[in-house]
C-alpha cells in the first residue's frame, strides 16, 4: 500500500449516517495487491446517502464500480465508465449514490484515480443491514463451480460423449475425467513410453573399487574399468573408479510412477469391463430393433468405450515393456514423497508425472482460469460472469446441449476453460432449434456489416455492448434474439426516478429497438419495416423481488443472485420466452 502522504491527491466521503468527514487513503499501484490484501479503504452501511470530494491536479479523474448507471452533473464518458473531474476550491461534495432510490449493493467496490500516467487502486466496502454479507463470497465461489462444471461439459464435448451417451455408458465424473486425460495424453504417453523402453538418464559417477596392483606401476584413479588389463595373482587395493549409471533420483521416481500407474490403468480397465459387459448385454436385447435411438446411442457407446480401453490397454504394454529395459531394473527404489528437480525439467518425466496425478486424483486435473480468480474485486464484472453462466446452466436445464463455445486449454497437464472475453459466443443445440449466446459483444453499426449466422442484429446508437445476447433459430432460420444486461444493483429502485436513470433509460431503449435483415423468411426489405427481432429486454439484478416489467420499454425485471429463492425460475421463463419469438 502506499503511504498516504505520497498520495498526489485527496479523496474524502461522507455518509447519511456516518456524520463527518472520512478520508480514503488506502490506495495502491498494483491492482494485484487487492486480490491479496482485501481490506477496504472505508466501510458504509447500504441504503445511504453518500457524498464525495476529489481533489487532484488538473488532469486527474476518479471513478469506481457502480458510476456506469447514474446520472452525475459534469460526468465524463468513456468506453462506458463514468469518471469524475478535480473538484473546484468552492464546490460543494457531490452526492454520488442516494439512499432512497439507489442502495449499493453489499460488497466489494473498486475505486480507481488516473492522472500523471499513473493509476491507483482502492476498495470501498459496503455492508448490509438486513442480509447476509457473505453473499459476494458466495457469488464468487459459485462461480468457481460453474466454470468447472461448465468446463467438464465442454471435455465430455471434445470427446464426443452427450447427454444421451454418458447415461448408456453408466460412468461417474472421475471416469470421465479419466477419458479425457487418456484420450488427450495418450499419444505423447507413448512417444515417452517407446524412448524410455530404450534408454533413461544416466550420470558418471565415482566409485570405489578393489583392483588388483600391476608390478611397478600406480593405479590411475580415474582409468575407467573396462580400460585396465588385470593380471592373474595381483595384489589387489582400493582405488576410484568412473562408471555410468542409471540409478539415478529421476529415474527411481519414474520407476515408482510407472508401477504405479499400471496399477491405475489395471483399475481403470477392470472399471470399465463391467458398462461393457452391461451394454452388451443389453445390446444382445435390442438387436431386433437395430433402427431405434436406443440401439444406435448403445452402439456408439460401445464404440466409445472399446476405443478408451484399447487406449489404456497400449499404455499399459508400454509400461510394461519399459519395465524389461535394464535401466528399470537397476534404477532403485524412490525415496516416498520427494519429487525430483529433474521431474519438472525433463518433459519425459514430467510427462508421466502429470498423467499419474491425473488418473490418480481426477477432479485436480480441472483448473479454474486466474482470469475468474482475478475478477473477484471487480464485483459487478464478477456477477455478469455468474449471470451469463446461470442462463447457460438454466438452457442446459431445458434439454439444450452445448455445441460449440470456450475453448478448454490444457495448461501443465489440467485443464480449465478459457476466459469469458468480450465477444465469447456459445451455440447450444436441441432437435431442430440452436442458441448463440454472445457474452459482451458489441453489435454492427450497420446492417451491411451483419449476416444471419453470428451477426443478425444491428443498431446505430452508441450502446449496442449488452452483457448478453441471445440469438434463437429455429429449422436453420433466425427468430429473433434476447437481450440482457447484468446491474450489481439495485435497477428497480434507480427506475423509479426518471431524471436519475435517463442514461439507463437510453440504453435499454437502444437495446429494444435493435434491427435486421434477416427475420425469418421475410425479404431484407420487409425484415428492417416490419420485423422486431428483440422483444423484451432483461434487466438482471441481484435483489429478490416478484415479477416485475416495464410495458412501455418493453423491459422486464430478473432478480437473481447466490441463494435467491426464485433463481430455479430462470430456466422456465427463458423457455417462455423462446416460444414467445416462435409463434
Amino acid at each position: 500500500m502506499i503511504t498516504p502522504s505520497k498520495l498526489p491527491f485527496t479523496l474524502t466521503f461522507s455518509g447519511g449516517w456516518d456524520k463527518g468527514v472520512r478520508y480514503f487513503n488506502r490506495f495502491t499501484d498494483n491492482p494485484e495487491e487487492l486480490a491479496e490484501d482485501r481490506a477496504p479503504g472505508l466501510t458504509f452501511t447500504e441504503n445511504q446517502d453518500i457524498y464525495i470530494r476529489f481533489d487532484a491536479p488538473r488532469g486527474f479523474r476518479f471513478t469506481m464500480d457502480g458510476l456506469d448507471v447514474v446520472t452525475i452533473p459534469g460526468e465524463e464518458r468513456e468506453n462506458g465508465q463514468t469518471y469524475i473531474a478535480p473538484f473546484r476550491r468552492q464546490d460543494q461534495p457531490l452526492l454520488l449514490f442516494e439512499g432512497q432510490d439507489f442502495p449499493l449493493v453489499p460488497g466489494y467496490y473498486v475505486l480507481t484515480v488516473e492522472g500523471g500516467g499513473r493509476s491507483w487502486y482502492g476498495l470501498m466496502e459496503i455492508t448490509p443491514k438486513y442480509m447476509g454479507k457473505q453473499s459476494w463470497q458466495d457469488m464468487r465461489d459459485e462461480l468457481t463451480d460453474e466454470i468447472r462444471t461448465l468446463s467438464f461439459d465442454f471435455m465430455k464435448k471434445n470427446i464426443h460423449i452427450s447427454k444421451a451417451l454418458e447415461g448408456a455408458l453408466g460412468l461417474n465424473t472421475s471416469m470421465l475425467l479419466r477419458f479425457y486425460t487418456i484420450s488427450s495424453e495418450s499419444s505423447v504417453v507413448l512417444s515417452v513410453l517407446d524412448e524410455l523402453s530404450h534408454t533413461a538418464n544416466a550420470r558418471m559417477v565415482l566409485r570405489l573399487k578393489q583392483i588388483r596392483q600391476e608390478e611397478g606401476r600406480r593405479p590411475d584413479p580415474h582409468i575407467r574399468p573396462q580400460h585396465v588389463k588385470e593380471r592373474p595373482g595381483a595384489e589387489r587395493m582400493p582405488a576410484l573408479r568412473t562408471e555410468i549409471t542409471r540409478d539415478v533420483e529421476e529415474n527411481r521416481f519414474a520407476k515408482s510412477i510407472l508401477l504405479a500407474l499400471d496399477h491405475i490403468l489395471q483399475q481403470f480397465l477392470e472399471e470399465i469391463d463391467g458398462p461393457i459387459r452391461r451394454l452388451e448385454e443389453k445390446q444382445a436385447e435390442l438387436r431386433k430393433y437395430t433402427w431405434g435411438l436406443e440401439y444406435k446411442t448403445g452402439e456408439k457407446a460401445l464404440s466409445r468405450l472399446s476405443l478408451y480401453r484399447r487406449r489404456a490397454r497400449r499404455i499399459k504394454d508400454s509400461i510394461s515393456r519399459v519395465s524389461r529395459a535394464p535401466w528399470f531394473e537397476e534404477a532403485g527404489t524412490a525415496t516416498e514423497g520427494e519429487v525430483p528437480m529433474t521431474v519438472f525439467m525433463d518433459p519425459r518425466y514430467s510427462v508421466l508425472y502429470r498423467l499419474y496425478k491425473n488418473l490418480s486424483d481426477p477432479a485436480q486435473s480441472l483448473d479454474v482460469s486466474s482470469f475468474y480468480q482475478f475478477q473477484w474485486k471487480r464485483t459487478d464484472k464478477l456477477y455478469e460472469m455468474w449471470s451469463f453462466l446461470q442462463f447457460i446452466k438454466a438452457l442446459t436445464a431445458k434439454g439444450w446441449e452445448l455445441e460449440e463455445g470456450i475453448s478448454v486449454i490444457r495448461e501443465e497437464g489440467r485443464y480449465r476453460l478459457s476466459s469469458l472475453e468480450s465477444g465469447t459466443e456459445i451455440k447450444l443445440r436441441r432437435e431442430g432449434e440452436e442458441v448463440h449466446l454472445t457474452y459482451d459483444g458489441i453489435l454492427p453499426a450497420s446492417s451491411a456489416d451483419t449476416d444471419r449466422e453470428n451477426h443478425p442484429l444491428y443498431t446505430n446508437n452508441s450502446h449496442r455492448q449488452p452483457d448478453l445476447r441471445l440469438d434463437y433459430y429455429k429449422g436453420g432460420l433466425y427468430y429473433g434474439s434476447l437481450v440482457a444486461d447484468f446491474k450489481y444493483r439495485d435497477i428497480l429502485f434507480l427506475w423509479q426516478d426518471e431524471t436519475r436513470s435517463a442514461s439507463l433509460r437510453r440504453q435499454f431503449n437502444a437495446y429494444r429497438d435493435m434491427n435486421t435483415r434477416f427475420y425469418r423468411d421475410l425479404d431484407e426489405t420487409a425484415s428492417l419495416r416490419d420485423s422486431r427481432p428483440v422483444k423484451e429486454v432483461w434487466a438482471v439484478f441481484p435483489r429478490e423481488i416478484p415479477g416485475k416489467s416495464d410495458e412501455d420499454y418493453s423491459l422486464r425485471f430478473i432478480p437473481l443472485a447466490p441463494g435467491l429463492t426464485g433463481n430455479h425460475r430462470l430456466a422456465e421463463e427463458l423457455e417462455n420466452y423462446l416460444t414467445s419469438l416462435s409463434e
